[in-house]
């Protein structure tokens, strides 16, 4: 028969990753001795928005942390001031919730008492003698723990997960782990894999009987007639909890996981009208168990226990029904009925059909003995040929495997549960010991679900959960589109700055263009060596750097060409040429490597990308554009070969240029400031168009075949799906880059922050959409028409929007800051400083405001996010740096023309720096308009900004940086010979 796409994808890929792994270090190139290991990982890696995949923000849940390390404490003291700081930590307040607490606790009541609930909760790292601040301070020293312990096992459940290239990012001022998975292609295998916590148990059947107990209950309920919803509180839950680990001397953290974690979070939806007393009905005997008619009721409703209780298998019920059982089982009727050493645990698949099976199983007396995940040593994927079936055999170590040999010798006959996370995934029953730690897990799994099991298994549990706060995935065929639209931006942006070196400077022209050739090799091999992934950003930034590796050399150019006008010889020309640029070389260089080096820290995932190509880029194209042309040169008129620094229509262009620049300033003054204000009232009337990064929520980008719905119709049959607390949210749709393609972007359950949020957005999504009429295009078959596929996606937790666009703003003002603290030293006086402020101010108002007045008008996306950040911050480094060969201008003519009156000086300065400031702008400007024309949609808003940045840092370096220095230095006070007269 025919095997669906999914299942032909799902298997090729497990195949094609075995393959992989086994031949990974087979020698492919036996001359050289590499292997397809070694190579794979010395290549030049592209990143998701290249080859699709997949990242991921994960976030360690110090709450749960500070919960655990309390036992889950029911107590006032704790309860009070962990209320306190949870709520202030939803609300934003701080993202440091040890330090909310501890504010919390000094401000309650119980302030001077000691928090001797963590020493109940782990006596192994809390002592009674431990005063306040130190167990706070050993709380944070766990946390730091937790985070990197969590590290070291995301990277071996990532390295085990098979996709090229992954990579772990520790973000410095959160502690938060970003992950990237280029090449991932199921996003919600991959939730599960990063998102489990991994707690792994060994547990015994129950041993006693049940069968009046759960009857009692049974009894109990049906007596109980209420009209309202009965919420369970957090303390009643803390409170059985307490009391089964009193009763059996044993450790309540490991208690505590009797909770399914969604019980609290679900309380009043799972009663549903189910009212819960502590009445008891009277005791009815065994004897009528066996009457069918009497299995009915509250909780047999829910559960079906067909003829009657067998041992510790207890019964099935529908995925739906489970929570509520489980509120009716740990409820506090329930605590008066169940015995204290009895836990329940439903299976992770459902049983033929029949729902899902609920266990019953024993607490161990002693803690020592129960089995846990530090006690395995290895775990692989299986196929068990007589079974049928696929399974993951676990090899224990010593310590495990005496344990295990234990339990097995002891208790043949008996069954044993393997608990992983809460769910059993196998229940066999002991036929006899086994003396060698080893076996096998079984559970109805998928090949892949048993390959993450034992990745999870071998790689251990987390010490503390861990969610996902902000998520993206880009689909194979928007990376194909970008890897297309970068070539074509990067070949055109190129050739054209190719021919206009050459077609401007004559010989030398060609000599640029070689080492700009050279400067790309040697870009992208220091890339490459440094394991750096190129992104469509990052092939903007080395687009970008094509524009302003240039700069170097119009700047030699200019220097040369001065030279010559003054009747020196080629040679000799050449020479002082580079001794008088390199001053301004460096400068300007050092200025935009600061940006650059900012956004490297604060940004993450392909802006870092961006900042990392900038970032290589400036030394190569130092390295090129100084080195590698000054070698040339030097062969040429060692050889007597001619060398021409221009064309016949180049040579004297803008040498005579007297233009007033300092005269006019105040009329350009009014010009700026009502831009500015026309901006600032845009800022705050109309607005930005804040992308989902910035509001929280969740955007998909979805490419339809067929004929393009409505998009009212589209928002409208999302809408049927997506209520909330009572409200319905409507999500914003708009086309994108074609008709064919649509973004949305909700807000449904974007304050959500449980581990199955995003998938029931994703769920309501696709409701949606086969609600209007098309199929997904992974389960259509080849005659449907209409069908629809998410090309990319990006959900953010809304506190992690908060911090973004506070890190953003701390961002620019630190690289403002960091600059202005550069230009008053290098310059030695603060008035440079405070004039390059005022100019780069000036150029990111105006970029905002331009974005503010356009984003409706503008037939492309022009959305504030990361990616404008990166762009703002890249302005501000072409802005300062042509500023700073400015200012380098005057600083030179300062001490040559030291009797000139001061102004006449700096316009001198100013018309000299002309050739070589319009120069610049224009290449790197053309560079933008191709990236703009042929980069794509996903980079062209980010290319507009540095199109606009270049056109407003140009202006603003010689109309706005050099005035502001004029008009706050007293007349006469840049001049060395006039201090020295007075």
């Amino acid at each position: 028969g025919q095997v669906d796409l999914k299942t032909k994808q799902t298997a090729e890929s497990y195949f094609e990753t075995g393959y992989i792994s086994e031949h990974a270090d087979d020698p492919i190139y036996p001359v050289f001795g590499l292997t397809y290991r070694q190579c794979n990982d010395q290549k030049l890696g592209t990143g998701l928005d290249l080859q699709g995949g997949m990242s991921v923000t994960l976030e360690i849940s110090i709450e749960d942390l500070v919960l655990n390390k309390a036992g889950n404490s029911p107590k006032p003291a704790f309860r009070k001031p962990y209320e306190e700081a949870l709520a202030a930590f939803g609300a934003g307040e701080s993202d440091d919730f040890i330090g909310l607490f501890q504010d919390a606790y000094n401000k309650s009541e119980y302030k001077n008492d000691p928090m001797t609930f963590f020493n109940v909760g782990d006596k192994d790292h809390f002592s009674l003698e431990d005063s306040n601040p130190k167990m706070i301070a050993t709380l944070r020293k766990l946390a730091i723990e937790a985070i990197n312990n969590t590290e070291k096992i995301i990277e071996t459940r990532i390295n085990r997960f098979g996709v090229s290239q992954p990579s772990i990012q520790k973000q410095p001022i959160s502690g938060r782990l970003h992950i990237e998975l280029p090449g991932a292609k199921d996003k919600e295998r991959v939730r599960k894999l990063l998102q489990s916590r991994a707690e792994l148990g060994f547990w015994l059947g129950y041993n006693g009987s049940l069968n009046d107990p759960l009857f009692q209950l049974n009894e109990s309920l049906k007596g109980i007639e209420s009209t309202e919803t009965e919420e369970l509180d957090m303390a009643e839950v803390s409170d059985v909890v307490d009391s089964i680990s009193a009763a059996v001397d044993f450790d309540s953290t490991v208690v505590a996981s009797v909770l399914d974690s969604n019980i609290i979070d679900s309380a009043a939806a799972a009663l549903e009208g189910l009212d819960l007393d502590e009445d008891i009905a009277e005791d009815t005997t065994a004897a009528d168990l066996n009457q069918p008619t009497l299995f009915t009721g509250p909780l047999f409703d829910l559960l079906d226990v067909g003829q009657g209780i067998q041992g510790p298998y207890l019964g099935f019920a529908n995925a739906n029904d489970t929570a509520k059982i489980n509120l009716i089982l740990n409820g506090e009727l329930a605590g008066g009925i169940l015995p204290l050493d009895v836990v329940f645990r439903w299976s992770n698949s459902n049983a033929d059909g029949k729902g899902h099976t609920l266990y019953a199983l024993q607490l161990p007396e002693n803690k020592e003995e129960f089995i846990t995940g530090d006690d395995i040593s290895e775990a692989s994927q299986d196929y068990d040929q007589q079974a049928k079936e696929v399974v993951v055999n676990v090899q224990m170590n010593g310590e495990g495997a005496l344990k295990w040999k234990n339990i097995t010798t002891n208790n043949v006959g008996r069954m044993t549960a393997i608990v992983l996370d809460n769910q059993v995934y196998s229940a066999p029953v002991i036929n006899g010991a086994i003396p060698n730690g080893s076996t096998r897990i079984s559970g109805d799994f998928t090949i892949p679900e048993a390959q993450d099991l034992a990745t999870v298994l071998v790689a251990g549990s987390y010490d503390t959960p861990a969610k996902i706060v902000d998520e993206a995935v880009v689909g194979p065929t928007l990376g194909a589109a970008n890897i297309q639209a970068g070539m074509w931006s990067f070949i055109a942006a190129l050739i054209l700055v190719l021919l206009y070196m050459v077609a401007y400077y004559g010989k030398a022209g060609v000599v640029a263009s070689i080492a700009l050739v050279a400067n790309i090799f040697f870009l992208l091999g220091a890339l490459a060596s440094l394991g750096a992934q190129l992104t469509l950003p990052g092939i903007a930034g080395l687009v970008l750097t094509l524009g302003m590796s240039v700069d170097a050399n119009v700047l030699i150019f200019e220097r040369i060409r001065e030279e010559l006008r003054e009747g020196k010889s080629v040679k000799l020309a050449i020479i002082d040429g580079y001794k008088h640029a390199y001053s301004a070389i460096i400068d300007a260089n050092i200025t935009s490597l600061l940006t650059a080096v900012v956004l490297a820290y604060f940004g993450t995932g392909p802006i870092q990308g961006f900042a990392t190509t900038l970032i290589v880029g400036i030394f190569t194209s130092l390295f090129t554009s100084i080195l590698v042309t000054r070698l040339i040169f030097s062969y040429m008129t060692d050889k007597n070969k001619d060398v021409s620094f221009s064309r016949s229509f180049s040579e004297n262009l803008f040498v005579n240029s007297n233009i007033d620049f300092v005269g006019r300033r105040k009329k350009f003054y009014l010009v700026s400031i009502v831009i500015v204000l026309v901006s600032i009232v845009s800022l705050f009337t109309v607005g930005l168009d804040k992308g989902v990064e910035f509001t929280g929520g969740r955007v998909y980008r979805v490419e339809f075949n067929g004929t393009v719905p409505v998009q009212d119709n589209i928002a409208e049959s999302v809408e049927k799906f997506s209520t909330e607390a009572g409200s319905t949210i409507r999500p914003e749709v708009k086309t994108v880059n074609n008709a064919f393609t649509i973004e949305f972007t909700t807000k449904y359950l974007y304050t959500d922050v449980s581990k199955d949020a995003t998938k029931k957005v994703d769920s309501v999504m696709n409701l949606g959409f086969v609600d209007a009429g098309y199929v997904s295009k992974a389960d259509a078959g080849s005659d449907v028409a209409n069908t629809y596929v998410v090309i990319e996606q990006r959900s953010v937790n809304a506190q992690i929007s908060d911090e973004l666009i506070l890190g953003s703003f701390m961002a620019i003002i630190f690289s403002l800051i960091v600059i202005f603290a550069y230009i008053a030293f290098r310059f030695n006086k603060m008035t440079f400083g405070i004039g390059a402020l005022i100019a780069m101010f000036h150029d990111v108002l105006v970029v905002l405001g331009l974005f503010s007045l356009l984003y409706n008008i503008m037939p492309f996306s022009m959305q504030i996010d990361q990616a404008f950040i990166a762009a703002i911050l890249t302005v501000v480094g072409y802005s300062i740096n042509d500023t700073v060969v400015v200012f380098d201008r005057i600083r030179e003519y300062v001490t040559l023309h030291k009797r000139e009156e001061q102004n006449l000086v700096i316009n001198k300065a100013l018309n000299s720096t002309l050739s070589r400031t319009l120069n610049t702008s224009l290449t790197t400007f053309l560079v933008l308009l191709v990236i703009f024309i042929f980069g794509g949609e996903s980079i062209r808003g980010f290319s507009f900004a540095l199109m606009i940045g270049v056109v407003v840092g140009t202006y603003s370096s010689i109309y706005i940086a050099t005035p502001a220095v004029i008009d706050l230095t007293k007349e006469g006070d840049l001049m060395p010979i006039k201090k020295e007269e007075n």
